[in-house]
């Protein structure tokens, strides 16, 4: 899994986010998922600090996949 924080502001985030959906429409495999800024939060803080315990790693996994959804 790949995270692209886009900015949907500028000419070439909608480019890139517009190419997203197209493909996403025709191919398997990209699923676009929109703004989860909780979820974007932890996963920068997870990434600084490196490790997580058990039990914060499976919580964070089940996080991860309910905002896949």
């Amino acid at each position: 899994m790949v995270t692209i924080k886009v900015n949907e502001h500028t000419k070439a985030g909608k480019a890139l986010i517009e190419t997203a959906r197209i493909m996403a429409q025709k191919f398997k495999g990209i699923d676009i998922i929109e703004d989860n800024s909780l979820l974007y939060e932890k996963m920068k803080a997870n990434h600084q600090s490196d490790l997580l315990s058990e039990p914060e790693k499976s919580n964070f996994l089940k996080e991860l996949k309910n905002a896949a959804k």
